[in-house]
């Protein structure tokens, strides 16, 4: 079952087997309820973490106090990457956004295997590089002035992201609107204007593009 969910993982699955095997050796399940804490900020780090079922948010707390969604993940989606190239203390909130599993590898153990196989180093750091995109078009999209703007680049980039005819917002409606840094009502009626206008047709967090 686990080596079914770690060939999904983006750091994991180009390994050769005997790398998959050492991996799947030290490897834990743990399972979250709905708003329990993974971890938190100052918090010693603990290591890799994979979704396989459920999501987690990624957040922080700004100097006054407000909250910055940095990332919603859902299966197949890593985090934790960092503590595995040095980083002693999280920066960062982890919740479990709903009932949530993960498979879990410890720094150490990672670490240790990391050794063994070099090649297993690349990985983690592509792994770490494709977050600091994300976390860059966050951040741009916050910056754009235009709420609707900001949707839409939302919409696109998810779109390119899941080749799929319908694509499945990152979390629930208010964790994007504020990772957009929207309100959830702004963010719920320019999806209603966007539909209205025959661009995009709602179904719950499911969207479908009507033009190319």
């Amino acid at each position: 079952m686990q080596k079914r969910h770690i060939d999904n993982c983006p750091i994991c699955s180009t390994q050769e087997e005997a790398v998959t095997e050492q991996i799947l050796s030290v490897i834990q399940k743990k399972s979250y309820a709905k708003n329990a804490v993974i971890f938190e900020p100052e918090e010693n780090t603990h290591g890799l973490f994979l979704v396989i079922k459920g999501s987690v948010k990624i957040s922080k707390i700004s100097a006054n106090g407000k909250e910055i969604v940095l990332g919603l993940l859902g299966p197949g989606k890593t985090f934790g990457e960092s503590s595995l190239l040095g980083q002693d203390r999280q920066e960062d909130s982890a919740t479990a956004s709903e009932a949530t599993d993960l498979l879990y590898i410890p720094k150490g153990s990672f670490q240790t295997i990391i050794q063994q196989n070099p090649q297993l180093y690349q990985s983690v750091v592509a792994s770490l590089v494709r977050w600091m995109s994300n976390l860059n078009q966050i951040i741009e999209n916050i910056n754009t002035p235009s709420a609707r703007d900001r949707v839409w680049s939302y919409l696109c980039r998810l779109k390119n992201d899941q080749p799929h005819p319908l694509i499945q917002l990152d979390g629930k409606k208010h964790e994007v609107a504020l990772m957009l840094g929207l309100r959830p009502e702004t963010f719920s009626r320019i999806l209603s204007d966007l539909e209205a206008e025959g661009k995009i047709k709602m179904n719950h967090r499911q969207i479908q593009f009507l033009e190319s």
